[in-house]
């Protein structure tokens, strides 16, 4: 496996990881109409994809492998 797969299958996962816990939190309070859980866990989505995007980042600068 080369380091493009390894990137490729790394982010897979992670938003998988993601839609799986805030994706989710998101799509109930959305369903719910409370707003306040809608802000809320819109924050928490992005914040997570911030998070994946920097560690991803961190990664690739230095060169080593995603895990």
């Amino acid at each position: 496996m080369n380091e493009r797969d390894d990137v490729n299958n790394w982010a897979i996962y992670r938003a998988q990881q993601i839609l799986q816990r805030e994706g989710m939190d998101l799509a109930k309070s959305a369903r719910s109409f409370d707003h306040n859980a809608i802000r809320e866990n819109g924050l928490l989505l992005a914040r997570a994809i911030a998070a994946s995007l920097i560690e991803a980042s961190a990664a690739m600068s230095n060169n080593r492998r995603i895990s």
